[in-house]
């Protein structure tokens, strides 16, 4: 099923909004979710961004001992 109801976390703001609410009750006004459907959609929605900062799965990644850090090349700038 395609998205209905999306989060949107402006990258000037940080802050997060709901969108397409519209189309979400009108999903719900139409039949093809019903409002006990919605309610669970929004309240995952809710529960995501409570979550904040939210999780990506790298937080406690760390290199494996031995590897070095990748030099950049001198040049690497010659358009700036």
């Amino acid at each position: 099923m395609r998205s209905l109801l999306d989060i949107w976390v402006s990258a000037d703001t940080g802050e997060p909004v709901w969108k397409d609410e519209d189309e979400f009750a009108m999903a719900v006004t139409v039949g093809r979710l019903s409002k006990d459907e919605a309610a669970a959609l929004r309240a995952e929605g809710e529960r995501v961004i409570a979550e904040r900062p939210w999780p990506t799965g790298w937080e406690n990644w760390r290199p494996p001992n031995g590897w070095e850090r990748p030099q950049l090349p001198a040049d690497w700038n010659i358009h700036a």
